[in-house]
């Protein structure tokens, strides 16, 4: 079962215009805060796009792990409604057609941009005098994270493309944003989704001091959130990294317990580190803790290694605690908790968009643990004061 998946009757005026009244042909780019629908008004306008005659559609998202949050939302109760094999990773979809006519991937390179641009560059050569049928319509999950090379791919295997995004969760440098999407020739029709319904407002306050794009109306003031309250918001340290892993451990231990009827219909536990490595470690410890033992997953995004082509993809829906990297913390995964471990490690790296994208996985509870110091943008945001007690948390 999956959470962030709304039935019909749950969706409000602006996500059933969206899905059901626009017109099927042309370009159209929907905007909203974390927690507005994007993702589920993205699916359903592609199930329903996909009954009108036009089956040959492609829904795409920036990572694997987005792909796997995606397809939970191809079932209803057991009921396949929408078929996931149609939903896909944009790199997965580029490596798919290069293996279609034989091309050589791109070499691996440092520089991701650099390779992404390559990737998208050689799929273009191919396709003005390719086989493969162009599709009814492609939707893009994520949109603000696209290169322009990227952009110019999905405009030649498609004249019907659907975006939906936030600027302001934009984690990827070198992306083109959402500008580069309304440049599009013709521009797409562009809509504003204005509640959102997944954060609690002392999240919403607190990612509001990270960052409020020009002329959008504030998180807190547009948020509906239904929900366990008070929101909870806590800042640990300085702490040693294995007192940072301990503290994390005892705050998981009760929020399997407190939270386990909502882990039962599908939310999940998110820890947040920042480098690759540092999953595998934290890992290593709750599998030592014989209260959180195999309930943890690491979740990886594709780096393009050999270790990386080898690794299960798929999410496991048992285990509720998703141990990620910043990066990894894409706009459409959420979290009932996060607990986000080393958060001073990168500081220097870490955008506005990277700590708001961070912040705003947390639906309920967050907590926050850093070595030395707690970093800029954080303490600009965290006001002490909300560190309150859950009755149930």
């Amino acid at each position: 079962m999956s959470l962030w998946w709304a039935n019909r009757e749950q969706l409000d005026p602006h996500q059933v215009s969206l899905i059901e009244e626009l017109p099927l042909l042309g370009n159209y780019l929907v905007t909203g805060p974390p927690g507005s629908g994007k993702t589920n008004v993205l699916l359903r306008r592609a199930q329903f796009v996909r009954l009108q005659e036009m089956p040959n559609i492609l829904v795409l998202t920036f990572t694997r792990a987005l792909a796997e949050f995606v397809r939970t939302g191809c079932y209803n109760d057991g009921r396949e409604i929408f078929p996931p094999a149609l939903v896909t990773t944009l790199e997965s979809w580029l490596r798919s057609i290069y293996k279609t006519y034989g091309l050589e991937l791109p070499a691996n390179q440092k520089d991701q941009n650099a390779r992404r641009a390559e990737m998208a560059a050689g799929v273009l050569s191919v396709a003005q005098g390719g086989q493969l049928p162009r599709y009814d319509a492609i939707f893009v999950d994520e949109a603000q994270d696209l290169m322009k090379e990227e952009l110019a791919v999905l405009q030649a295997y498609s004249d019907n493309l659907f975006f939906v995004g936030d600027d302001r969760q934009k984690i990827y440098g070198g992306a083109a944003g959402l500008q580069a999407v309304r440049s599009l020739v013709p521009a797409p029709s562009e809509h504003l989704l204005p509640f959102h319904y997944r954060l609690v407002r002392e999240i919403c306050l607190m990612a509001d001091r990270i960052q409020v794009a020009t002329g959008v109306t504030s998180l807190a003031a547009t948020q509906h959130y239904v929900g366990p309250t008070p929101g909870r918001i806590s800042a640990e340290g300085p702490l040693a990294r294995a007192a940072q892993i301990a503290a994390a451990s005892a705050r998981l231990r009760d929020q399997v317990r407190v939270y386990e009827d909502l882990i039962q219909q599908g939310d999940r536990l998110g820890v947040i580190v920042p480098r690759r490595d540092d999953r595998e470690e934290v890992f290593k410890i709750f599998e030592q803790d014989p209260n959180l033992s195999g309930r943890s997953q690491v979740v990886r995004a594709r780096d393009g290694t050999a270790e990386d082509r080898s690794f299960q993809t798929s999410i496991d829906t048992t285990k509720p605690i998703l141990i990620l990297t910043a990066q990894g913390a894409k706009e459409g995964l959420e979290f009932r908790a996060v607990q986000w471990l080393f958060s001073d490690d990168l500081q220097g790296v870490y955008t506005a968009e990277v700590y708001y994208t961070v912040v705003t996985r947390a639906k309920t509870s967050l907590d926050i643990y850093y070595t030395k110091n707690l970093p800029t943008q954080i303490a600009k945001a965290y006001s002490p004061s909300y560190r309150q007690k859950l009755v149930t948390a």
